[in-house]
């Protein structure tokens, strides 16, 4: 089989030039180079669709194609591009777009109809179970994508593009999945007992070839080679998703009077406000609409009391659907002199990142030190016997159960943590309170170790020196995570 024999088959047909190319097997640029890759295969260059010198009136109409039902023609092309413009995609500030195309069952049929075709016209030359053309989806990767592209004036971003959701129909589509129903009943008699699968893109993909159906069969139920439609395609939908961008920074908690996040018991608000929330709230507007799908994680959390000084716990904010995916230094400026004004929460270091940069959040957990200041009340008096037993530079491991208090969020587990070490010092107004300064793994609950919570942490300060100790008030004062970068203005 010659080319050229190929293409005038097609061409006999009513398949469009588009589709012509497609099962010359055509790719990337070939498909905008169209009469450079003709002539290299050997196959007259010939575009009804380009214009003549006829006037309109006297122009003959194009049938629509019975592959792809226009799916690639110019009137096609730019009705798509006029109706992604007619969105209100202006709000979104991105360079690059993801195209994701949904096409109706009917042209999948059409491609399985033409390849009964060919293989009646050409049966030497093509296979009963390997496609003859390059496939819809990948030809609108080579086609459309690029065309939208250039109309748009934006790149391709799979990563961090504005994704555009297309969904196409087709007047024929219900009577044609009517047909392949009865077909399939045909093809694939449900087993007793068992129910016939229903009609879907994957179920024609992976049940539907010349190998598994026979050509007799199929044309009891669909024209081989397809007819030619009266109307092509026809625009359903169009929605648009923002790319998701990732917010990071560095958080201090100078109240102690504040939860982590919402703090709801029995369906009721125990507290105002809580640190996602003043985060949150600052910070959404710039970059979506809809706040309650903002995603707050953090490197690890303090409890209601406890405050969170030094350079402040590292946190990030995964926004779907975000207008913008960049942050002016500025704007971050601003937005940190807002969450400071709340004067229960500060905010450092705004910064957009990257997705990857996410592990910095999760990764290595548990090998993170963190630095604490706990204030402790002792029964009696401070004795230098008691500073000796709690000055521990080299620390000690304990044994710690899950608390009682978190245990309707926890597993109940004993858990190794280490201690790195433990200095000790009285506080010099009164001398019934130490201050303890801590470094430990993360994950280590430094109440309990404190008070040994009757001994469910093991050791404890309290068992290290032999009377009951508590904790009065306590300060995060370091975490050992050099993330995100500073910032400077």
């Amino acid at each position: 089989m010659k080319n050229q024999d190929l293409v005038n088959y097609l061409r006999e047909c009513g398949v469009c030039l588009f589709c012509q190319l497609r099962y010359l097997k055509a790719r990337g640029n070939e498909y905008q180079n169209r009469r450079q890759y003709l002539e290299k295969v050997n196959v007259e260059y010939k575009d009804e669709t380009e214009s003549s010198s006829d006037p309109a009136h006297k122009k003959k109409r194009q049938n629509v194609c019975p592959t792809c039902l226009d799916l690639f023609s110019k009137r096609f092309k730019d009705q798509l591009v006029q109706a992604i413009l007619d969105t209100d995609i202006a709000k979104y500030e991105c360079d690059g777009i993801v195209v994701a195309i949904s096409i109706p069952i009917v042209l999948q049929l059409r491609q399985l109809s033409m390849w009964y075709a060919l293989l009646d016209k050409f049966e030497k030359n093509f296979h009963q179970d390997r496609a003859p053309d390059v496939s819809l989806k990948e030809a609108i990767k080579l086609i459309l994508h690029p065309t939208i592209c250039e109309n748009l004036k934006k790149k391709y971003d799979i990563d961090n593009g504005l994704m555009i959701n297309i969904n196409l129909c087709h007047e024929l589509e219900n009577e044609e999945i009517a047909r392949l129903e009865k077909l399939n009943n045909v093809a694939y008699p449900p087993k007793t007992g068992h129910k016939l699968e229903p009609i879907s893109r994957s179920l024609i993909e992976k049940k539907y070839t010349p190998l598994r159906v026979s050509s007799e069969l199929f044309k009891k139920t669909f024209s081989v080679p397809p007819s030619i439609p009266n109307e092509s395609l026809k625009l359903d939908s169009i929605s648009l998703v923002g790319p998701t961008a990732y917010v990071a920074g560095r958080y201090r908690k100078v109240s102690r009077k504040l939860s982590h996040t919402p703090w709801v018991l029995n369906g009721k608000r125990v507290m105002d406000d809580s640190i996602e929330e003043i985060i949150i709230r600052y910070i959404a507007t710039y970059f979506c609409e809809d706040r309650t799908k903002i995603n707050f994680m953090s490197s690890g959390r303090e409890d209601v009391d406890v405050r969170c000084l030094g350079t402040g716990r590292p946190f990030v904010l995964e926004i779907s659907n975000a207008f913008r995916t960049s942050l002016p230094p500025e704007q971050a400026r601003q937005m940190e002199e807002y969450i400071d004004a709340s004067q229960k929460v500060s905010v450092r270091n705004l910064q957009v990142v990257s997705r990857d940069d996410l592990s910095h959040i999760k990764m290595g957990e548990e090998q993170k030190r963190k630095c604490y200041r706990a204030l402790c009340q002792l029964d009696g008096f401070a004795t230098a016997d008691i500073l000796e037993k709690l000055n521990l530079p080299k620390g000690f491991e304990i044994q710690q159960k899950t608390p009682i208090r978190v245990l309707h969020r926890r597993p109940l587990h004993t858990r190794p943590r280490a201690v790195y070490s433990l200095k000790a010092s009285v506080y010099a107004q009164n001398k019934r309170l130490l201050i303890l300064d801590v470094v430990t793994q993360a994950g280590t609950y430094i109440k309990e170790l404190v008070h040994g919570e009757f001994g469910r942490t093991t050791p404890s300060v309290s068992s290290l020196i032999g009377q009951p100790v508590d904790i009065v008030a306590l300060d995060v004062m370091e975490i050992d995570l050099d993330w995100p970068p500073a910032v400077t203005f």
